[in-house]
């Protein structure tokens, strides 16, 4: 009989090595490097809220090292979206696309700062009031925490803050 520590090891080398492979991102990038070949999970609700809100995402690095795809999904599907990081040699930074389920997307520019990664975004299309959101995420040893910020009517909204935990093996999904 296998002991359970011995089986727990087995599906922990399992899901590593279905992981991708650590990134090999162009310089420019480097700032997302620490996120890359991960998934991260956030339980947005508060505790027994129902429905429960979880966030899924997945980092990859993409296009041999010169961008980086983040796939995310809520509640398996109900809503989600692909952010595409690429370095724009015109700007001198770090742009994206995020691209959503709902009628909208945004375009934006990434810096970096220490173990953390500061956003600001365009919202483009529909997404009620919306017309920026800016973030700052900081990454832990397992974890990041994400504070955003929207804009509406012209006003900056109080910071919102998800802690999203690595989750070997966690998959976005879609409906």
């Amino acid at each position: 009989m296998m002991r359970p520590s011995f089986i727990a090891a087995l599906a922990l080398t399992a899901t590593l090595a279905a992981l991708p492979a650590a990134a090999e991102l162009e310089a420019h990038l480097a700032p997302l490097a620490p996120f890359v070949g991960r998934a991260y999970t956030a339980h947005m609700s508060p505790p027994g809220a129902e429905p429960a809100v979880v966030d899924v995402q997945l980092w990859e690095e993409i296009l041999g090292g010169k961008g980086v795809r983040v796939t995310h999904s809520i509640n398996g599907g109900d809503y989600g979206g692909q952010s595409l990081f690429t370095w724009d040699e015109t700007k001198q930074s770090i742009i994206y696309f995020y691209a959503t389920t709902a009628s909208f997307h945004t375009v934006g520019t990434l810096t970096a700062a220490g173990d953390s990664v500061m956003t600001l975004e365009q919202v483009v299309g529909e997404a009620g009031d919306i017309t920026e959101v800016r973030g700052v995420t900081h990454r832990t040893a397992d974890s990041m925490v994400v504070r955003t910020q929207r804009k509406v009517r012209d006003q900056w909204l109080p910071d919102r803050s998800t802690t999203y935990v690595e989750t070997p093996g966690a998959v976005p999904t879609f409906r």
